[in-house]
């Protein structure tokens, strides 16, 4: 059996799903354990998805930069537990390197990674990047190890998902969510058999000229949802 921390900042639907997982009939029974959750908010939707499935409230905890370094919290809380893995699972902040010094990491993904690559800005840029190839390309979920730089990490198990050219950003990204969820899982119990073969993350951009599409891809997406949080946050 191999023990996790997880780490989740929102609604903590994939957190929720491997805490099912782990219960008998679940993929992940006897496998691996959920020792303990750490999120970046304590008003966070998944601290109370997580209880209702029977989750020790004292078994949670909340971090944030307001409290302090956010390292030392963190490992503070992991030296509690001493788990084999943390599991970044929608988790917000960056991990700071002198928890992935002390501990291994894993993480969940879709698309294309980097700087202020999460949420929806991983669908819209990896959409922008098909269209300025000219070409539909599957579009990565996968698990992989954490790294001290954004989204570098060895990918442990991935899945390549087609998409219609018809769906809008938001439609994929709910489709998407299930498998994402199906990704993680996969990965625990590869990891937990002795079966996981690490390979480097998947890039669906295939020359440098491509990788510079993908770079504006990428900007492209990170300005146009700060511009919609701007006129969100304006009324």
């Amino acid at each position: 059996m191999i023990t996790t921390v997880n780490l989740i900042s929102g609604g903590g639907s994939t957190n929720l799903a491997i805490l099912q997982a782990q219960k008998p009939g679940g993929k992940l029974h006897g496998l691996v354990k959920t020792l303990a959750i750490i999120c970046n908010s304590s008003k966070a939707a998944g601290i109370l998805r997580a209880v209702e499935v029977g989750f020790l409230q004292e078994n949670i905890h909340p971090v944030s930069r307001a409290m302090g370094d956010l390292g030392k919290q963190l490992l503070k809380i992991l030296d509690i537990y001493k788990p084999d893995f943390f599991h970044q699972l929608g988790w917000m902040p960056l991990t700071p390197k002198v928890v992935v010094e002390h501990y291994k990491g894993l993480n969940q993904h879709l698309g294309p990674g980097g700087d202020h690559m999460y949420g929806e800005r991983r669908t819209y840029a990896h959409l922008r990047f098909c269209n300025l190839v000219g070409e539909y390309r599957p579009i990565p979920v996968f698990c992989q190890y954490v790294h001290p730089d954004y989204d570098q990490g060895d990918v442990i198990y991935v899945r390549f998902e087609e998409f219609s050219h018809s769906e809008s950003v938001q439609k994929i990204a709910e489709r998407l969510l299930p498998v994402e969820h199906e990704v993680q899982i996969e990965a625990l119990r590869l990891l937990a058999t002795g079966q996981a073969h690490p390979i480097p993350v998947p890039r669906v951009y295939q020359t440098p000229e491509e990788k510079l599409l993908m770079d504006q891809a990428r900007l492209e997406a990170h300005e146009f949802y700060n511009l919609k949080e701007k006129i969100k946050r304006a009324g």
